[in-house]
C-alpha cells in the first residue's frame, strides 16, 4: 500500500507548471491517412522538407521510403487553402522540471501526407482544345501499374482482391498478336521519369492562390473569364447605373470621387474603358470596375479590411450602407474571401494572410480585364499601384504571378506597362506565361 501511495506521489502534477515558448522554427506536423507508419519504418524511411522560395510560409514535406513510394505533404494543397481560425504549436511536458515546452508548427498546417508513385506524373492531365485526352495507350498503362503498386504496398485485403479480379478479367497482349509491339509500347511509358523535384513543383504549381483561371487557355479572355471573376452572385447587384453618367458629368464625377463611392480615384480615371458601342462589352468592363472599386475600399478601409464586424443591433444591409456598396455585394464579398465567426455580439469576418494575397490578385486581374485588349499602360499601372499602396515592383511581380508579362516603357515617363496574353508567334497557353515554381534546398538540421 505505501509502494503504490510512494509512486502516485511520484507521478503527481506540480502545484505550478512553467511554460517554455520555443521561437524560431519550429516541427512539422503531419498525418498519414493511408495507414503508413513511419516509426515501424524508421530505418528506411527519409525526410526532406523543402520551402517555397517565392511564396512565404509554404513549404513541402516528403517521407521518401524503400519501396519506391513517396509521401509528400504540402501546405499548398486545396485542403488547406480554407482559414485556420487557430494557430497549431507542439507542446512536450516534462514532469522532472515541471516545465510545458511550446513550439508553433511550421507552416501552421498539419498536412496531409500522400503515397506518390516516384515515377508517375501527378500533374494536371493536358487535353486538346476540343477536350480529348492527350494522353497515349502507354501512359495509361503506366498509371495502372503504378497504382497496382500502390496497392500492393498499403492497400487493404479487400482493396488487393478487387484488383487481382480486375486483373483476370483483362487480355494480356501476349494473348493476341503483335503482343511484343504492344508490350513494347508499354514499356515505353517509363522513358521520360518524373523526378521528386518535379513531383513537387507540380502539385504546388496546382494549387496557386489566384483567381479562378484556365491555364489551358489561348486568349486573355478565356483565360481569366469575366463570369468567373465577377461572381453570379454579385453581378447583378454591382451598380454599373451609377457608374455611367460619370463618363461626361464632370461634377457628378467630382461628387462620386469626394465621396469614395469607387474608391479613391482609380475607377473613376478608367471610366476611357468604356467607350465602346457595345453594350455587352460596356456592362462586362463596368462591373469589372465597379467590383474593383469595393474591393480597393476594403482593403484600404479601417484596419486594412481585415475585420468586419457587424454589431447584433445592425443588419448586414447598414454594414454594407456604411461601405457603401449594395448588401448582396457585401454578403458576396465576405462568402469569397472572409470566415465568418458568431457570438453574442454580433458577426465577426476575418481576412487571413492568405485571402488577403487572393483579394490582391483579384484587384489585379479586374483591372487588366477591364482594359482593352488587356492591356495596362504605364500610367495606370502606377495610379493602381498608388491606390493599392504597394510598390510597383510588387506589383509587377503580383502580375507575373498571374501570368501576366511585364515590361519597361522607355522615353518620357518611362513605367511599366502589363499585357495579358501578348501576342506571339509561337501558340501559347496561360501556363506557359505562369513563372517556374523554384524549390529550395533542404533545410538545415531536417
Amino acid at each position: 500500500m505505501g509502494n503504490k501511495r510512494k509512486a502516485e506521489e511520484e507521478g503527481a502534477l506540480p502545484d505550478a507548471i512553467e511554460m517554455d515558448q520555443i521561437k524560431g522554427t519550429g516541427p512539422f506536423a503531419v498525418y498519414f491517412p493511408s495507414g503508413f507508419n513511419p516509426e515501424k519504418a524508421a530505418a528506411e524511411c527519409e525526410w526532406e522538407t523543402f520551402e517555397h522560395e517565392q511564396k512565404k510560409n509554404q513549404y513541402a514535406v516528403v517521407a521518401k521510403t524503400a519501396h519506391n513510394v513517396d509521401f509528400l505533404g504540402s501546405t499548398l494543397n486545396p485542403e488547406n487553402n480554407s482559414v485556420t481560425p487557430c494557430r497549431y504549436s507542439l507542446g512536450v511536458f516534462d514532469r522532472s522540471t515541471g516545465t510545458l515546452k511550446i513550439a508553433p508548427i511550421q507552416g501552421n498546417r498539419i498536412l496531409r501526407m500522400e503515397p506518390r508513385a516516384r515515377d508517375l506524373d501527378y500533374s494536371a492531365t493536358a487535353t486538346s482544345p476540343g477536350g480529348t485526352d492527350k494522353k497515349s495507350a502507354a501512359d495509361i498503362q503506366a498509371r495502372r501499374e503504378r497504382n497496382a503498386r500502390l496497392v500492393e504496398e498499403f492497400g487493404s485485403q479487400r482493396r488487393k482482391r478487387q484488383l487481382a479480379a480486375a486483373k483476370s478479367a483483362q487480355v494480356e497482349a501476349a494473348q493476341v498478336s503483335g503482343g511484343e509491339a504492344v508490350l513494347g509500347m508499354i514499356a515505353s511509358a517509363g522513358a521520360n521519369l518524373t523526378t521528386r523535384d518535379v513531383m513537387i513543383a507540380a502539385s504546388l504549381a496546382n494549387n496557386r492562390n489566384i483567381p479562378p483561371h484556365h491555364p489551358e487557355a489561348r486568349t486573355a479572355e478565356e483565360a481569366y473569364r469575366l463570369d468567373e471573376i465577377v461572381p453570379e452572385s454579385v453581378a447583378d447587384a454591382l451598380e454599373i447605373r451609377r457608374l455611367f453618367p460619370a463618363q461626361n458629368k464632370p461634377e457628378y464625377r467630382e461628387e462620386l470621387l469626394k465621396g469614395k463611392v469607387f474608391g479613391e480615384g482609380y475607377v473613376l480615371s478608367r471610366l476611357s474603358a468604356l467607350d465602346t458601342p457595345e453594350s455587352e462589352i460596356r456592362e462586362g468592363r463596368a462591373r469589372c470596375l465597379v467590383l474593383l472599386g469595393h474591393l480597393l475600399k476594403i482593403l484600404n478601409g479601417p484596419g486594412g479590411g481585415n475585420m468586419i464586424r457587424v454589431k447584433t443591433e445592425e443588419s448586414i444591409a447598414g454594414t454594407a450602407d456604411r461601405l457603401r456598396m449594395a448588401s448582396t455585394v457585401l454578403e458576396g464579398i465576405l462568402d469569397l474571401f472572409y470566415s465568418h465567426e458568431s457570438s453574442e455580439f454580433g458577426d465577426r469576418y476575418t481576412l487571413s494572410k492568405e485571402k488577403r494575397n487572393l483579394m490582391v490578385g483579384w484587384i489585379l486581374i479586374l483591372a487588366i480585364r477591364t482594359e482593352p485588349q488587356c492591356v495596362l499602360d504605364p500610367g495606370s499601372f502606377a495610379a493602381l499601384a498608388t491606390e493599392l499602396k504597394m510598390r510597383g515592383s510588387d506589383v509587377g511581380a503580383l502580375y507575373r504571378e498571374l501570368g501576366c508579362v511585364t515590361m519597361r516603357v522607355n522615353g518620357p515617363g518611362g513605367g511599366t506597362s502589363v499585357t495579358l496574353m501578348p501576342p506571339s508567334n509561337e501558340e501559347k497557353t496561360l501556363a506557359n506565361y505562369f513563372p517556374g515554381l523554384k524549390l529550395g534546398g533542404k533545410k538545415p538540421g531536417r
